[in-house]
């Protein structure tokens, strides 16, 4: 039988509110950036490393990248949401992987958790028109955060803090994350994006409403 490990109840009070906090937070800065988007009368044309402002015709889901937010009239609104909402997360994984036992895999997972925030930052300092470094930061931040999330979710569905709708929510994500790879389109970026939202909050619910347990 395994053993149980004491944990504090502040620490998973705290992992809780700032995964619920930090997706609040994104889903509020995404969904304005793509409001004022579409109702600014211009938007910047790219043109290698020229920018030339055009009418604006809207914001369009289907047809735009997430990363046009950070080129667009709500540049700053965007880039800096990414780079906050980066900051905020840090601490989310690790706190997950003692809710895991800090097993071996629940320690993968706290690692690549913290180089996917990183790598978000990196998304929010480095935009579209800085396209190698932007481009290298978006790959790392969807490979890396989507290995945190299957690695955390296979090492849940051996805990006993979460629940197996976390666990089997993150078989989805893992499986949206590599249509996005295979795909690269804005529709599969934005599920995957949304699916993301989805597991942190899921978890940090979960945290929240399990905050009083002292074992695991």
């Amino acid at each position: 039988m395994e053993k149980s490990v004491e944990i504090n109840p502040r620490t998973t009070l705290i992992g809780g509110v700032l995964a619920v906090a930090a997706m609040t937070f994104t889903v509020i800065f995404i969904s304005t950036s793509v409001i004022f988007y579409t109702i600014s009368p211009w938007r910047p044309l790219f043109f290698w490393y020229f920018i030339f402002p055009i009418p604006n015709t809207g914001y369009s889901i289907p047809n735009q990248f997430l990363s046009e937010l950070g080129v667009g009239p709500t540049a700053t609104i965007y880039n800096y949401g990414l780079i906050i909402t980066g900051a905020v997360c840090i601490p989310i994984f690790p706190i997950v992987s003692v809710l895991l036992k800090k097993t071996i895999i629940a320690r993968l997972a706290a690692i690549f958790g913290i180089a996917g925030c990183i790598a978000l930052i990196g998304v929010g300092i480095y935009p579209m028109h800085v396209p190698v470094l932007h481009g290298l930061f978006s790959f790392a931040f969807f490979a890396l955060t989507g290995l945190a999330i299957i690695t955390a979710s296979i090492a849940m569905y051996k805990g006993e803090f979460f629940t197996r709708y976390v666990a089997n929510l993150g078989i989805v994500v893992i499986v949206a994350d590599i249509i996005l790879g295979i795909l690269g389109n804005p529709i599969s970026e934005w599920g995957t994006t949304i699916l993301f939202i989805i597991w942190v909050y899921a978890a940090g619910i979960q945290m929240l409403l399990k905050r009083n347990t002292k074992q695991v």
